[in-house]
């Protein structure tokens, strides 16, 4: 049949005269207004016109969640003895607004024929307070109009599945969820995507290039599709025990032929010539098991604190051989894969005559493959203050390596320091900030003593005589008194600055407000990462220098025990550790609203007011 129809096209093209309008255009729609976190589609559709050098704008205000996706349809008419072809080309994205405003989205631009071919420009208002209910199908028409059915659709042309590459594995091993979306080829776009949540794991999403998430044809259940990368986490379960993963969901609009009810005749080509329909599908992400084993008690190190995966150690020191008061700089390098963000800071163990700063940690991770990988440095500042000659012992650090399931301990040079008689005058420096990243921050103050005026002083007599006069007695006392107070004074701000734990106890507050000042910037900025990051930062380094933990020893088990012998009241120790472990996860779960940002802000401000008067020094 379909051989006749292809003859009598022929002969039809051969009596009349064929006219293929040269109409081409390209025009762009997308919705006028848009909610906070709504997803929408971007479509491009182009006219008699198969461009192979199709210029797309950046989309610099939005988040691209698929495409571009491309559908074709063809539609012929004869009138008068003249056919008309027309063939229509649609891109498709789907996006999602990064933050509220008003954007515009520049034209797309091709050239057909030696002529440049422009699409109209788009201005799309992003508002929290838009409908939720509003539909991109509004502002598409013709044959690609979106309807609310899956016909012609069954569970088996379109589904999607999550993959994991260990389905048993141990505490903070890390295991990868690929979301994988299986078709048959009519795949368009996305519009509601509710993707399981990894609720007892802390998860980083892998980047995944857009020329890679078309991730070529496999055989499923014994039948070929097309698979596309929906995501892709590096998983790190924080508990033992079965994590049950919950089911997502979402809808998939995807292309079908459309079906005319009307009775065919033999000249009815609708078969030959057909059009598609654009539908939704809604289809459910089956969630899954984990089994999370407990790591072995047997042979695990007095020094384990929690590190997975396979490390190696290494550390340096600036100079072995120094004067008193100058500063000495070790720092100690942890890298490989696994959890290498969440271990905890080695400890080294200087001698009692030194004094000893907060380390500072650079951390570098890695997750552009299907592992976690990376560095973390330690670096750590003191100084010795007496001449001599001392060791600095070597660290030990242990982990948990899943393959040979053993525990492992690397350890790291110890250092001989010589320390000489630094110049005179140097051993009462005082030492000022605490940031030691750069030397220059380590000052010493100048010379307390300063000459006596020798000048001679005259004398003038006066009727009454001076001596024995009440004048005279004052003129004794007052000096002496002011000399006393100044002394006394004095005595005590030396005594003062000597003490550190009294010093940085002084400046917790400070501290954690210029923290807050600078979280309040990010809030504003909806830098959420950044925000989460500050915020976390204000509370520990708070405690640090409230409480005097060393950095390195600030985890949340000794955080509510120092709380606790300062006598802070529960209600606000379970509201630091809420506020702490939100900071913790935000970075790793979906995206908080601002205003739930916002009341995060307003909480740990009273929180900090709230310690300062209940914390008792």
């Amino acid at each position: 049949m379909k051989k006749i129809v292809l003859i009598l096209l022929s002969l039809t093209i051969a009596c009349f005269n064929v006219l293929a309008e040269d109409d081409v255009n390209i025009k762009a729609t997308a919705p006028n207004v848009v909610g906070m976190g709504q997803q929408f589609r971007l479509e491009f559709h182009i006219r008699n016109a198969k461009p192979s050098d199709l210029q797309i704008p950046e989309l610099t205000d939005f988040d691209v969640l698929m495409g571009p996706s491309t559908s074709q349809a063809s539609q012929i008419s004869i009138v008068n003895g003249n056919m008309t072809k027309t063939e229509n080309t649609t891109y498709t994205y789907v996006l999602t607004p990064k933050r509220e405003g008003t954007f515009t989205i520049s034209p797309a631009r091709f050239t057909h024929n030696g002529k440049t071919i422009m699409s109209n420009a788009l201005t799309i208002k992003v508002d929290s307070k838009a409908a939720s209910s509003q539909q991109n199908s509004s502002n598409v028409g013709g044959n690609n109009q979106v309807r609310n059915e899956d016909v012609g659709l069954s569970d088996k042309d379109i589904f999607c599945v999550v993959e994991y590459s260990k389905k048993k594995v141990y505490e903070g091993e890390q295991l990868v969820a690929t979301v994988k979306l299986y078709h048959k080829g009519n795949v368009t776009g996305f519009d509601e995507v509710k993707l399981p949540e990894y609720n007892g794991f802390i998860a980083q999403e892998i980047n995944i290039d857009d020329k890679d998430r078309n991730a070529g044809i496999e055989t499923y259940n014994g039948d070929r599709y097309y698979v596309y990368i929906i995501k892709k986490s590096i998983l790190f379960p924080q508990r033992a025990g079965t994590i049950n993963i919950e089911n997502g969901k979402m809808t998939i609009i995807a292309q079908i032929q459309r079906r005319s009810n009307r009775r065919r005749s033999f000249w009815d080509m609708d078969d030959f010539f057909s059009t598609t329909q654009n539908v939704k599908k809604n289809i459910i992400i089956n969630g899954s098991k984990i089994e999370v084993m407990a790591l072995p008690q047997e042979n695990r190190p007095a020094d384990f604190n929690g590190a997975v995966g396979s490390y190696k150690i290494e550390s340096s020191i600036n100079s072995t051989e120094v004067k008193s008061n100058d500063p000495v700089n070790v720092k100690i390098k942890i890298s490989g894969t696994g959890n290498i963000k969440y271990i905890k800071n080695p400890e080294i163990k200087f001698p009692n005559d030194f004094e000893i700063y907060d380390p500072t940690v650079d951390t570098k991770v890695n997750t552009s493959g299907n592992v976690v990988s990376g560095s973390k440095t330690i670096e750590y500042l003191t100084i010795p203050r007496y001449a001599g000659t001392y060791e600095i012992p070597s660290v030990t650090f242990s982990y948990f390596d899943p393959k040979t399931k053993k525990y492992n301990t690397l350890k790291t040079e110890a250092y001989t320091l010589h320390v000489e008689k630094g110049e005179k005058g140097n051993e009462e420096t005082t030492i000022v900030g605490s940031n030691f990243s750069s030397k220059e921050n380590v000052k010493y103050l100048g010379q307390d003593i300063h000459f006596i005026n020798t000048k001679d002083k005259s004398l003038k007599a006066k009727t009454t005589p001076f001596f024995g006069s009440t004048a005279y007695y004052l003129w004794f006392i007052i000096p002496l008194c002011l000399f006393i107070t100044l002394f006394i004074l004095y005595r005590k701000q030396l005594k003062e600055n000597s003490n550190l734990v009294l010093v940085k106890n002084k400046r917790a507050n400070k501290q954690a407000t210029k923290r807050l000042k600078q979280a309040n910037i990010h809030l504003q900025a909806n830098e959420k990462e950044l925000f989460y990051e500050e915020v976390s930062k204000a509370l520990l380094g708070y405690t640090s220098d409230k409480l005097n933990i060393p950095m390195s020893e600030l985890d949340k088990d000794n955080i509510e025990m120092k709380l606790t012998d300062h006598n802070v009241a529960p209600q606000t120790i379970k509201n630091f550790m809420d506020i702490l472990q939100t900071c913790e996860f935000a970075r790793f779960a979906p995206s908080e609203s601002h205003e739930y940002m916002d009341d995060l802000y307003n909480k740990t401000v009273d929180l900090i007011g709230l310690l300062e008067e209940q914390i008792k020094k």
